[in-house]
């Protein structure tokens, strides 16, 4: 059985995070380094596929300094964050920004192979 995505009403962007508030009222925070941590570009995503290279990615975004991205819609699917500094090619689908506001592995456990999961 497919999960329902309730749709995200309001995103506040704050100096180190954000505030998710979704129709049913949920709210859920997301810091900007898990949300970097989880870019899902091609350069980025493959780089959570090994331990190492997953530890170096997370050092990578922790070392940015503190920055409130802008932010743009993507059709009627997704997010795209600009960071002044640090990756912004990633285009987070709703979905992909409701699995970081619950906690779950946006990857759902699938290593990155040539564009795609």
């Amino acid at each position: 059985m497919t999960e329902v995505l309730p749709t995200l009403k309001k995103l506040e962007r704050r100096q180190q995070d954000m505030v998710l508030t979704y129709e049913d009222e949920t709210e859920y925070t997301v810091s900007y380094d898990d949300l970097r941590f989880a870019c899902p570009c091609a350069k980025c995503s493959p780089m959570r596929n090994e331990d190492d290279s997953s530890r170096s990615l997370r050092r990578q975004v922790e070392a940015l300094p503190a920055e409130k991205p802008t932010v743009r819609t993507v059709g009627k699917y997704a997010l795209a964050f600009e960071w002044i500094q640090g990756c912004s090619s990633g285009i987070y689908r709703f979905e992909r920004i409701y699995d970081l506001a619950n906690r779950r592995d946006p990857d759902r456990g699938k290593p990155y192979v040539h564009g795609a999961w």
